[in-house]
């Protein structure tokens, strides 16, 4: 294997001293958005005897969910490049350490195909789209939640949490995601020919010690480190703004999540 094979993983591997903070991370967002996520499937009639792939995985959360829904008679493939937070699976639940850009997927098989806050991280998103697509059966559902953070950075806060905040949410520290890639999404789907499309976004309150927040302060503990050796942030500053975020009365409003569902064609 080449050292290019490796950069992928190496991108999105998290490192040895913060995977705890990770694996937290990971079920806050879960607790957060999978009610979210759990009516969507739903929406889209997942039913027993049904193959689904769950791209992104995280903790498996989502994939056990689908597992129970599907039964005995039916298949989930739980798929991420990292998988050292995915939790024990149900014997129906397929886990495959998978790069989503560059292994193959089988063709025509999945009844439904969803990803989570994964696509806006990968370089070749649109490319992507056309890919899932080509896995689902006819008839099946591509359900894709991603986002915007159009005016997720500009909210009146308090500093030096605000000048931290903005950096984060345009997304600076890595070259490689689009954060409004949400936005994005249905023309996407149109243009490889899926219909039935629907389009339904929310934003909510986000608070301190809460899953509707910590998702994202847990992601600030994380990223201020890296934007302290790279000279963007004292330290100092980046002290204070994690404790301005973690204080009793703070709130901020959310980024818009916006999921996007197409039906491939009989």
């Amino acid at each position: 294997m080449t050292e290019d094979d490796h950069e992928p993983e190496q991108r999105y591997r998290t490192r040895d001293d913060q995977v705890d903070i990770e694996r937290l991370r990971l079920s806050m967002l879960a607790e957060a958005r999978d009610p979210k996520t759990f009516g969507l499937l739903s929406q889209v009639g997942i039913a027993a005897g049904m193959h689904c792939l769950e791209v992104g995985a995280g903790a498996g959360s989502v994939s056990a969910w689908m597992a129970d829904k599907v039964g005995d008679t039916g298949r989930v493939m739980s798929t991420d490049i990292d998988l050292q937070f995915h939790a024990e699976m149900p014997s129906n639940v397929i886990v495959r350490k998978h790069d989503i850009e560059n292994d193959s997927l089988p063709r025509e098989h999945f009844d439904i195909v969803h990803a989570r806050a994964v696509l806006q991280h990968v370089p070749s998103r649109d490319e992507l789209v056309g890919k899932l697509v080509e896995a689902l059966k006819p008839g099946g559902w591509l359900v894709i939640e991603d986002g915007t953070f159009l005016g997720f950075g500009e909210q009146g806060l308090p500093e030096p949490y605000k000048t931290i905040h903005q950096i984060m949410s345009a997304g600076s520290l890595d070259e490689w995601r689009d954060p409004n890639f949400g936005l994005q999404v249905l023309e996407r789907m149109r243009a490889v020919g899926l219909v039935d499309l629907d389009v339904v976004g929310d934003i909510w309150a986000m608070r301190p010690n809460e899953p509707s927040g910590e998702w994202w302060f847990l992601a600030l503990e994380r990223a201020i480190p890296y934007m302290v050796t790279a000279g963007v942030v004292d330290e100092a500053d980046g002290q204070s703004a994690l404790e301005q975020v973690r204080s009793e009365g703070f709130v901020m409003m959310s980024p818009a999540s916006i999921a996007t569902l197409g039906r491939k064609p009989l």
